[in-house]
């Protein structure tokens, strides 16, 4: 819902300064000093629609980008400063003055300057509303998508959770930890998964929670064979590229799924690079790739995972492992220094906010904290 609430109010800003724009520019080339002086006066009027549109836009921008490291994402809010600033101490105003001078027939070399400055601020707003409104179109996997994708197979990994792999269109190539979004032929149904196989594998695999749904109850039902659209893939949510630097992985539940690609990627290369997987989750049968994880670990001594079962019941003897919460005393005492790595975190909203307040409390450094939240499952 918010998403479709930032959508619209961006659409209706950048139409309404477009539509400012274009009918300044008319009235003024080919219209009369009347025409000109009624385009002010409707301009002037409709700032008091415009004005509310673009607060809800960085309103809900702003919300819906906390706590995300994706570069697009960034993007975007670095613009939203710009546009504010430009449209309330340039374009506001200018609306005001233009109006009052066109209204008293004023249209005298001041008249023209200050239209010159409107014009500008009106360019510059308008280009990066519109780089934002592409970069929102990319972040929602819509903007491209490609036909002739089937599924191939599915499977159950844990309980609740399944894998559902696809053949890959002709080049398609991924980065660990991308998504791509995924739409339905049964009921144009689609929603954002992330990939969890690795470039090297020969399916295209994503997972995901089989919740109660549209989506989720079509995609389940789909026979191996069907076509899919995919569209993607997207996301900056990625690993550093220094092997000699740590990588620190926070997953909760279905937020494996990025990190799969990750260290599935990373242990086909065979690289050095020392990566510890923290995953919580509330029992085994619900810890989606456990046993893939634990023979990864088995197998390689620079990958480590520490899984913690948070909602045990009963007899708790047949799990040896972690069984609090990830916490500051937790990653102290399998980390031998907690300055040192790059920290990664996958999961629902609370966790996130949970786990960054977490590793600014020990100090570590904003450009040593990654993350990426899932709203919904």
């Amino acid at each position: 819902m918010k998403t479709r609430v930032h959508a619209i109010a961006g659409a209706i800003g950048l139409l309404m300064i477009l539509t400012f724009w274009t009918s300044t520019i008319i009235s003024e080339v080919f219209g009369s000093y009347e025409a000109i002086a009624m385009v002010k006066g409707l301009i002037l009027k409709g700032m008091f629609v415009l004005i509310p549109a673009m607060a809800i836009v960085g309103a809900s921008g702003a919300s819906l980008g906390k706590g995300r490291s994706d570069a697009l994402v960034s993007a975007k809010m670095k613009r939203m400063p710009i546009i504010a600033v430009n449209g309330l101490l340039v374009l506001v105003p200018m609306a005001f003055l233009l109006e009052s001078r066109a209204s008293a027939g004023n249209f005298d070399t001041m008249f023209y300057v200050l239209q010159g400055v409107e014009l500008i601020a009106g360019a510059v707003n308008l280009t990066l509303m519109g780089l934002n409104m592409r970069d929102g179109i990319r972040l929602s996997g819509k903007g491209k998508s490609k036909d002739g994708v089937k599924l191939t197979g599915r499977d159950t990994v844990a309980e609740g959770t399944m894998a559902f792999h696809m053949s890959k269109p002709d080049g398609f190539t991924h980065q660990p930890g991308q998504w791509v979004r995924v739409t339905l032929p049964t009921n144009g149904e689609s929603r954002v998964l992330s990939i969890v196989s690795a470039p090297h594998e020969a399916q295209l695999t994503v997972a995901t929670r089989m919740t109660d749904s549209a989506f989720k109850r079509a995609l389940k039902d789909l026979p191996d064979g069907t076509e899919v659209q995919i569209a993607g893939p997207n996301g900056s949510f990625t690993l550093h590229q220094d092997a000699a630097r740590p990588a620190v992985l926070i997953a909760g539940g279905i937020g494996i799924t990025p990190f799969m690609s990750m260290i599935r990627n990373t242990m086909q290369r065979g690289s050095v690079q020392k990566i510890t997987l923290f995953y919580s989750n509330r029992n085994p049968a619900s810890a989606a790739f456990l046993g893939e994880l634990e023979e990864l670990a088995r197998a390689n001594p620079n990958f480590e995972l520490v899984a913690t079962m948070t909602g045990l019941e009963g007899d708790t003897a047949a799990w040896e492992g972690e069984t609090n919460l990830i916490d500051r005393d937790m990653l102290a005492r399998h980390l031998p220094d907690l300055g040192a790595p790059v920290y990664y975190c996958v999961g629902p909203t609370p966790m996130v906010a949970a786990t960054k307040e977490m590793l600014e409390e020990a100090s570590i450094a904003a450009d040593q904290m990654v993350f990426e939240k899932f709203t919904g499952y």
